[in-house]
């Protein structure tokens, strides 16, 4: 178990800003991130959240439900994203617009990836759970566009590897951000940070997409 680390009131929404199931999961999406599943009790939400943790379980039956309602809010949203990509998964107007979504909704979210770290670096007893209900139908919606890619270079077996790159690029930005934050003397979560990721990214598919000539072998190992 992940030892408990004091979280901060700048990483949880204030009281008043938004209404007390919002908080509530912004408050467990911080601590879940920091201490993992089995590290974070229900108390401590309750207590982060000014609550107590009877108010508490007038919004959600326990600490799995609200673990799940965490993951609902942050990764249910990228899922419908990345689904965009099967209407034309060539179309270079769909993936900007889907890369733009995805980071604008971690910007409003940004410990949903440390909390997929937490539980990955740790073995945490959610990893199952998490790997198998939330990451792999990522890894398989963004898999499904590739596929109906016909002028992708990648190989099917190459596929996986191609999602999960994507995925440490998307969210290794943000599960780093303390460590970025303490090496550039700059905060990576800040709206001019973050926009400039996003170019960053999109950049990147553009250069992706302009070196696929690169690969002629593997065009042809893709030949039936």
């Amino acid at each position: 178990m992940s030892a408990k680390r004091r979280v901060s009131p700048s990483e949880i929404t204030a009281p008043g800003l938004a209404n007390t199931r919002d908080r509530i999961l912004d408050v467990a999406e911080a601590l879940f991130a920091a201490r993992g599943y089995a590290g974070t009790a229900v108390r401590d939400i309750a207590v982060a959240a000014e609550l107590t943790p009877a108010s508490l379980y007038n919004h959600f039956d326990g600490k799995q439900a609200l673990y799940e309602a965490v993951l609902e809010r942050g990764v249910r949203p990228i899922l419908e994203m990345l689904g965009a990509l099967r209407a034309d998964p060539t179309d270079a107007r769909v993936i900007d617009a889907m890369i733009e979504s995805i980071m604008s909704h971690l910007a409003a979210h940004p410990h949903i990836p440390g909390l997929v770290q937490q539980e990955t670096i740790t073995g945490g007893t959610a990893l199952a759970n998490l790997a198998r209900a939330w990451i792999r139908p990522l890894i398989e919606q963004g898999m499904i566009g590739l596929k109906e890619d016909a002028g992708s270079p990648w190989t099917e077996d190459e596929y996986p590897n191609m999602m999960f790159a994507w995925l440490h690029l998307v969210f290794g930005y943000f599960s780093m951000a303390p460590m970025m934050h303490e090496v550039m003397d700059s905060d990576p979560l800040a709206e001019e940070a973050i926009a400039r990721q996003t170019r960053f990214l999109l950049k990147l598919v553009g250069v992706m997409k302009a070196g696929r000539g690169a690969f002629p072998q593997e065009r042809e190992r893709r030949q039936p």
